[in-house]
């Protein structure tokens, strides 16, 4: 279960609709959409309200655990190279608080698209 699943299932779960949940948030319909989807992921502050609103641990959101997954405790990610699968293991082996930092900062810098183009996020 990936983080998108586990946000649809708390939604569906209390009887929520998209719309509901997206004024409950304070995000658009389309956000929440691309959230279950994993089209994107919520920022910090987003994952912070919506763990509290449900009363589950944000880190709950985001990695999920075993017993509640049948994949691994880890979002699925598709590693292209070396450089990323180091990564990837460097991240897993941090503190959560590390992570979030890192999290933030990546936040500010500079993602490009498949098409080239470039938004700051």
């Amino acid at each position: 279960m990936n983080i998108g699943e586990r946000l649809n299932d708390l939604r569906v779960r209390n009887k929520r609709t998209l719309k509901e949940q997206s004024e409950i948030f304070g995000v658009s319909l389309n956000t929440v959409y691309r959230w279950e989807h994993n089209l994107t992921i919520p920022r910090k502050s987003s994952l912070i309200k919506i763990a509290a609103f449900y009363e589950v641990p944000h880190e709950w959101l985001v990695y999920g655990n075993k017993e509640d997954d049948h994949h691994d405790a880890y979002p699925q990610i598709y590693l292209e190279n070396n450089a990323e699968q180091q990564l990837l293991r460097m991240f897993r082996e941090l503190t959560d608080n590390s992570k979030y930092k890192i999290l933030g900062y990546i936040e500010r810098i500079y993602i490009e698209d498949a098409n080239g183009a470039v938004y700051k996020a």
